[in-house]
């Protein structure tokens, strides 16, 4: 499967390997379309593996009154709970409110009552805790000025993973995929475009056509529509989101929580994978040059380190207990009533520049299967093809080797089966993205882990 022949024809290309395009890969492949994949790094090496790791309706959307995409994101939330319950999980959260919290209590409950009703009632009871009851379930938890905690549930989904899986059972299925190949041009011959490709890891170029190409770069969006000369009026709004990995003793924690923020934000902690997953920051990014070197601050690594401390002071969480950051832009859409990157809206848009050219943008991780589908669904019509709207609920056919590296045993024969079929060109695709581990400190043994590493030739 690594080593796939690739024509030099294809009905439909999709530019962009994260969770957007490996969803339309997918639904191109469940529908028997011929499609190709191309991506300019490794799959899910951007925003698709800087998420909060969560499948999830968006609480805080209810705020701006985002009924609709709340329904929308708890529905899907549900669908990939069952069908990727090997990587996915339902998950209890816990929100603490203060005396001088943005959301009190009788906000909390009502808020809480909405959510779980947009769910249809398909999630877990919600539950309003006091003070007493706050404090032992979360020990260690600041009790000044505390009244209480709402708990409620979401899912926690490993989100490289999921893309690898969409790509995999696609490419089973008869699709190909390609990573780190670049777009460099393209021209438009009407019935046909042709792309010139490069490989950004030995330099070669070769051209490829389509009759459609179809265009999923979340945050990346109007530079590639500016580069290929497609007529374009930039839509994003970038904003930059970072989290931080810390050491699983670092805070005496067992379960999920939400914090709420002096100035207004939310900041999930997480425990999961061997350690603590803390975020996200909201930073609007002014420069694209930002974009493609994207690094986490170090204003937001001690925002992020101050929050957690107001809420554990007795802990004092230190740069020390950090395993490492990661930072990643927001695919946000621009509104015309807000130019704020906490209002805008998670919608996403479809957008046809050209005859036979589709660009979809916005969105969150959740809702990407209506993403793809929405895209499709706008091609197929303009094709005079019907489109199956519930293909892309089949269950997977194929999927990675390795679900969960905490509990697998890892072996070079294994190692080496996942770089042959997996895609795998560098060994940072292979820790950070099959693995999922964003160190190897993460790892079960991270001695172990590291002699096999060294052990492979090299990629």
């Amino acid at each position: 499967m690594g080593k796939q022949e690739i024509k030099s024809h294809y009905k439909h290309i999709i530019v962009g390997g994260g969770i957007v395009g490996a969803g339309i890969l997918r639904d191109l492949a469940l529908h028997e379309e011929e499609a190709l994949l191309i991506e300019k790094g490794d799959f899910s090496s951007q925003t698709s593996q800087g998420s909060s790791k969560m499948l999830h309706g968006g609480i805080r959307y209810l705020e701006n009154f985002d009924f609709a995409l709340v329904f929308e994101a708890l529905r899907e939330k549900k669908i990939w709970l069952k069908l990727s319950g090997d990587i996915a999980k339902e998950e209890k959260f816990y929100l603490p409110v203060y005396k001088h919290s943005k959301w009190p209590l009788f906000f909390l409950r009502i808020g809480l009552f909405i959510y779980d009703l947009l769910s249809l009632f398909k999630n877990p009871p919600y539950k309003i805790l006091n003070k007493e009851q706050t404090l032992k379930a979360l020990p260690g938890l600041n009790s000044n000025n505390l009244k209480g905690a709402g708990l409620y549930s979401d899912g926690l989904i490993d989100d490289s993973k999921l893309v690898f899986d969409l790509i995999i059972d696609a490419v089973h299925r008869g699709a190909r995929a390609i990573n780190y190949n670049e777009v460099v041009s393209l021209i438009d011959h009407g019935d046909t475009k042709e792309l010139t490709i490069r490989d950004t890891l030995n330099h070669q170029e070769r051209n490829i056509t389509c009759e459609n190409l179809l265009i999923a770069v979340g945050p990346f969006t109007d530079q590639v529509m500016q580069k290929l000369s497609i007529p374009w009026e930039n839509i994003i709004l970038p904003s930059k989101g970072t989290h931080l990995w810390l050491k699983k003793d670092s805070l005496e924690l067992d379960e999920a929580m939400v914090l709420q923020t002096k100035d207004n934000r939310i900041i999930f902690v997480i425990p999961q994978r061997n350690a603590i997953l803390a975020g996200t920051t909201e930073v609007k990014l002014l420069e694209d040059s930002e974009m493609f070197d994207i690094k986490a601050s170090d204003e937001e690594i001690q925002y992020l380190i101050d929050t957690i401390n107001e809420y554990f002071p007795e802990e004092r969480i230190t740069h020390d207990d950090i395993i490492s950051t990661t930072a990643a832009v927001r695919p946000l859409v621009k509104s015309s009533w807000s130019k704020s990157s906490g209002k805008t809206s998670r919608k996403h848009q479809v957008y046809k520049p050209k005859n036979g050219i589709y660009v979809i943008a916005g969105g969150k991780y959740t809702t990407f299967r209506v993403m793809a589908k929405d895209i499709c669904k706008k091609m197929f019509k303009d094709l005079g093809v019907r489109y199956h709207k519930n293909l892309s609920l089949k269950p997977f056919d194929k999927k990675s080797i390795i679900y969960d590296v905490h509990e697998q045993e890892l072996n070079i024969e294994l190692l080496q089966k996942m770089i042959d079929e997996e895609f795998v060109r560098t060994k940072d695709d292979l820790v950070k993205r099959r693995l999922s581990l964003y160190s190897i400190e993460q790892a079960k043994d991270p001695k172990a882990l590291k002699d096999l590493l060294d052990q492979l030739p090299s990629i």
